[in-house]
């Protein structure tokens, strides 16, 4: 079992936080504090009201130790990648003795992961919340994590650029895997997302997957594109409108019916649990931001017009090298971060979690000819490659030369495995 990092007692525990009362100062009780509400509940929890009433101190202590909550949170941030940095020196030489060879590579991928959104919860949310506030401190945290990722592959004998889309890979992947729902199904489906990315990525040997992100796709009641009717899409970009104002909390049937203008009946027909209206709220994301595209004059081409190879590749580069993620990403990534966090929205984190690649699908089997699970586990694969790009290289000194770089290197090792199983028709899994 990985090790238990710092900080690893539950979140938001505040007999953590007491507990260091005997030796530490108000200061530090403070960001005790602080690290635990926002672990627990995001940043919207860490109110100054409530970081003082944790900590046992007056809410003015807060800005006569830090000068106000801003820079408190920061220090939460600054903390977190010291914290994670003695965390890898804890459990890196777990992975030591795994052998040095591509597979060896994918099987620290899956370690790290389980260990990270396992032992290491209480960081992983933190983390989250610094990339997603956009906090300075979370480019230091994702350079920690690419440096990792490249030693670790070139220790195996694997190059730098290896290392990089196991990065990109677990960037993505520690946001996602924080999920709940079914950790059976969930660590299988990711274990063969991880051998598919071995054998694509870093020339592993083929392992026939088990379609378990099929059945996880399946089970959680994921939809694929295009397959939502038009009043049902109505409803669905009411709710992706209502969760941008008010947040996941404000997600209600009688919400969502006032602002598509229909009645509440009509918004239970389509969508009859808390579940289906985030779920729906996820395609009317995607659904507008696909518009918004196709209205823009420099925007990519719409799914539809994706008919070859170059076009497709054209159309990612731009989506995936632009200056600022793409507010779809964005949006599904806070979604998540909220669902997680409730028990009762486990399967809307999980509908979340596997929604990734379905509007890559269809290009994918138009273009390839790819069917069955083996287009399933691409568009998958890929679409959680594509997305993690600008995350991954927020780090680096010059950004935007890394998201090329990067979807360079990744583009071209697709591409050559895409051909090549056209080749030899292998474009269902069960081909092999």
């Amino acid at each position: 079992m990985p090790s238990r990092p710092p900080h690893s007692s539950p979140a938001g525990s505040s007999t953590s936080v007491r507990a260091l009362e005997p030796q530490d100062n108000t200061r530090t009780r403070l960001i005790a504090a602080a690290a635990a509400l926002v672990a627990e509940g995001g940043i919207a929890a860490a109110s100054a009201r409530a970081i003082a009433a944790l900590a046992g101190a007056s809410a003015s202590a807060i800005n006569y130790n830090f000068g106000n909550i801003e820079r408190l949170l920061l220090t939460v941030f600054e903390q977190g990648v010291d914290d994670t940095r003695t965390w890898l020196k804890t459990v890196a030489p777990q992975i030591a003795p795994l052998p040095h060879t591509p597979d060896g590579g994918a099987w620290a991928l899956r370690h790290m992961l389980a260990a990270w959104t396992s032992d290491g919860r209480r960081l992983a949310l933190t983390y989250q919340e610094a990339i997603t506030a956009g906090a300075a401190p979370a480019a230091a945290w994702t350079r920690l994590w690419r440096d990792f990722w490249i030693d670790t592959t070139q220790a195996f004998g694997l190059t730098a650029m290896d290392g990089r889309v196991l990065h990109a890979f677990f960037e993505h992947e520690a946001l996602y895997n924080l999920s709940a729902w079914s950790p059976a199904l969930e660590s299988a489906a990711l274990a063969d997302m991880v051998d598919h990315l071995a054998n694509v990525w870093l020339k592993a040997p083929h392992r026939p997957s088990r379609d378990a992100i099929v059945l996880a796709e399946r089970t959680a009641g994921t939809r694929p594109y295009g397959s939502v009717p038009p009043a049902a899409m109505r409803i669905a970009k009411a709710a992706a409108e209502v969760v941008e104002d008010k947040g996941l909390a404000g997600l209600t049937h009688r919400a969502v019916a006032t602002r598509a203008g229909v009645t509440t009946g009509s918004v239970t027909h389509h969508f009859r649990s808390i579940e289906d209206l985030v779920a729906g709220a996820i395609r009317g994301q995607v659904q507008a931001m696909t518009e918004e595209a196709i209205e823009r004059s420099n925007g990519p081409p719409p799914i539809d017009d994706l008919l070859t190879a170059d076009i497709l590749i054209a159309a990612l580069r731009q989506h995936v090298t632009a200056d600022t993620p793409s507010p779809a990403v964005i949006r599904r990534r806070r979604l998540f971060l909220a669902a997680v966090r409730r028990e009762e929205l486990a399967l809307a984190g999980a509908v979340i979690r596997f929604s990734y690649g379905g509007t890559l699908r269809d290009s994918l089997g138009r273009i390839y000819g790819f069917s069955g699970g083996a287009l399933v586990l691409q568009a998958g694969v890929l679409a959680r490659l594509m997305a993690s790009i600008w995350f991954a290289c927020a780090g680096d000194e010059d950004p935007a030369a890394a998201r090329l770089a990067l979807f360079t290197g990744i583009e071209a090792r697709f591409s050559a495995q895409a051909g090549a199983a056209c080749n030899l028709g292998h474009t269902d899994v069960s081909d092999g």
